[in-house]
């Protein structure tokens, strides 16, 4: 086990005891802007682009008495949004070749820097120029860790797989093919971004096709632009992020979660998409829940992640504790599940809560970003069923372990439900 993750463990005492008093008025910037002076592209003004603002734009407002909360397209822990959206693109009619940066207040992107025989393409295994989009996702942590402290280092992994995934039903919707890499050399794209040690990448998604024509390294690096208006340090998050950031992998082949939804029908589910809080504990019917359930535990099973969940109110299906779509265990384990999630009452309330598991040390940046991406496409599919879906970050660790009879690492949990 990292040990991190050792150290950021939830127990009934931890959160007891280290529970700390907010000041909702000092949260920091949730948004990165680049200077004025950056030319701003408005995405609605390219066809090739049409939808691109489902990876994370501004899709509801609340007004409150201190100001206005913006709720996107793609969920996070706590609202904070620590994930910035970075695209190089290659041969969109109208645009220029370059590196964007992508602004969901103002629905643009914001050329950073133009390229030619260069590219971020030489920061990956396959040294090629790609036509198309490449993603880049990085976390800026202080966003984070404001609240949560060291245990952001968990958040900020999960929140880029929530993002990972809000882009990925984007291109599913745009009929884009898409590649997702976690292989790449993130330290040195960190650098050349010029970020200093609060922003950090954590992976990548192609929409794009190898050219052939090798790929030389970015020509100059990009000057420092803060992603907080104020920032706190955290040196254990940032020595975490530097120990685990780079490892070999091979490239994640998705399958098709949204087979057969039509793109309309998938886009509206991506707007309306909320995290839910409470359930009317109404049952699920037994294909809602398979539709929800297609391919999830196949792939992360060769993902090396476990799935176990305790289904609660599915018809026809026996009540009890599963393993990767397998009854394990019969019984009601509601007040288990609740009392597992901090006593919140989401966790026993719910159809099914899930809980992604893994005994992975080598890739556990990448197993954490999949189970938040697994979990953005359990609440897409949801919302495309009427059922509500919430994700649960906060949980009793080493009790869960002992619940689930597993010595992997708990990971992320997950309710859904009427």
């Amino acid at each position: 086990m990292p040990i991190f993750h050792q150290q950021t463990k939830h127990s009934y005492m931890s959160v007891r005891k280290n529970s700390h008093f907010l000041d909702w008025l000092s949260q920091p910037k949730n948004h990165k802007i680049y200077p004025h002076f950056n030319q701003r592209f408005k995405i609605e003004n390219y066809d090739e682009l049409k939808n691109l603002n489902l990876i994370g734009g501004i899709t509801f407002e609340k007004k409150y008495p201190n100001g206005v909360y913006h709720l996107r397209s793609v969920p996070s822990a706590g609202g904070l949004y620590p994930c910035e959206v970075y695209i190089q693109i290659r041969g969109i009619k109208g645009l220029l070749d370059g590196i964007y940066h992508y602004e969901p207040y103002s629905e643009s992107l914001t050329l950073l820097q133009e390229i030619d025989e260069d590219g971020v393409e030489y920061y990956f295994k396959n040294k090629k120029q790609e036509k198309g989009l490449v993603f880049l996702i990085s976390s800026v942590y202080f966003r984070s860790s404001w609240k949560y402290r060291d245990r952001s280092i968990r958040y900020i992994l999960l929140d880029s797989g929530h993002q990972l995934g809000s882009i990925y039903a984007a291109l599913s919707v745009m009929q884009r093919d898409n590649e997702v890499i976690f292989d790449f050399d993130k330290l040195s794209l960190n650098s050349v971004f010029g970020f200093r040690n609060d922003e950090m990448f954590t992976c990548a998604i192609k929409s794009s096709f190898a050219q052939d024509k090798d790929v030389s390294k970015l020509r100059q690096s990009l000057p420092f632009v803060s992603g907080c208006d104020y920032l706190e340090t955290n040196s254990f998050i940032e020595d975490a992020y530097k120990q685990t950031a780079n490892y070999e992998d091979v490239t994640a082949n998705m399958p098709d979660f949204f087979e057969n939804i039509p793109k309309e029908q998938l886009k509206m589910a991506i707007l309306n998409r909320r995290s839910i809080r409470a359930f009317r504990q109404y049952s699920m019917k037994r294909d809602e829940f398979e539709f929800i359930m297609k391919y999830i535990c196949s792939f992360a099973n060769k993902n090396n992640i476990d799935i176990f969940y305790t289904l609660h109110l599915v018809e026809n299906m026996e009540c009890g504790l599963y393993k990767n779509d397998e009854l394990i265990k019969k019984g009601d384990f509601r007040s288990k599940s609740r009392y597992l999630a901090l006593e919140q009452n989401l966790g026993g309330q719910s159809g099914v809560t899930f809980f992604f598991t893994s005994n992975e040390v080598k890739k556990y940046h990448k197993v954490n970003i999949l189970s938040g991406f697994l979990a953005q496409i359990i609440y897409i599919k949801s919302d495309l069923q009427g059922i509500g879906c919430s994700g649960i970050g906060a949980y009793y660790d080493d009790e869960t372990k002992e619940f689930l009879e597993t010595k992997n690492n708990i990971l992320y949990m997950l309710a859904i439900g009427r």
